[in-house]
């Protein structure tokens, strides 16, 4: 238990940190005169300034981490933003942008998706598209920018094309996703991957980078390659 006098004094020192804790608050010295916003490509510098209201003027120590978080967390191309205080009046907005991984039909559009599965844009059509199209994949009636589109079929998506070289991903035309779930690739070039499902995917795409790199190393030109078994590659040359 405390003692009457130990509580006092302990009051006391709450009561002064209180003042001193308002008075950083109020106090001109510590308003913000600079905010730098980094990491953007997408989205403007103003755009950010605007969503988490961080302008000049105010109190570098009334800003709280959650609260722009949760002020960006509606934004399509928005993932993270991280708040760095650059005492006594510098402030850094330092901003994670999605990237987007693949396109799904969506009427008579396109819908632009990243790789956690939120919708960033709308395609008028494919004209100098660098995405592979996901096929097979049904989209709900509605939906809106920066909506999440959840389910396994998503993550079986994301999966395998994040798990797919960069070289080689930039190749892929398309991505099918047919009614028992298996999935085939076809590159730019009439290349077809047969992958099935998307059990031991990993594996596959382990086994598929090597037997792709091997071909390509040797010269030859596939016209199939198969590691649905996921222990062996199957390959049919092109004539």
């Amino acid at each position: 238990m405390l003692s009457a006098r130990t509580f006092r004094v302990l009051l006391i020192v709450f009561v002064v940190l209180m003042g001193a804790g308002a008075g950083l608050l109020r106090s001109p010295y510590f308003a913000v005169q600079t905010v730098e916003v980094v990491g953007t490509v997408k989205v403007s510098d103003e755009e950010v300034k605007n969503l988490t209201g961080v302008h000049p003027g105010v109190n570098i120590f009334s800003l709280r981490q959650q609260e722009l978080t949760e002020a960006v967390a509606g934004h399509p191309w928005i993932r993270d933003i991280e708040l760095i205080r650059h005492l006594p009046a510098e402030v850094v907005l330092k901003v994670q942008e999605r990237e987007p991984l693949f396109l799904v039909p969506y009427r008579t559009s396109f819908l632009e998706v990243a790789g956690d599965g939120v919708i960033l844009a709308l395609r008028s059509s494919l004209s100098g598209q660098v995405l592979p199209l996901v096929t097979g994949f049904a989209v709900p009636a509605e939906v809106r920018l920066g909506q999440l589109l959840p389910g396994p079929r998503v993550e079986k998506i994301t999966k395998t094309l994040q798990g797919l070289p960069r070289e080689f991903l930039a190749q892929v035309a398309e991505l099918h996703l047919d009614e028992s779930d298996e999935i085939t690739l076809y590159s730019l070039d009439g290349l077809q991957i047969l992958l099935g499902q998307a059990s031991n995917i990993s594996q596959k795409l382990a086994l598929f980078t090597g037997t792709w790199q091997e071909l390509k190393a040797n010269g030859q030109v596939a016209a199939t390659i198969d590691v649905r078994s996921g222990k062996e590659a199957v390959v049919r040359l092109k004539r």
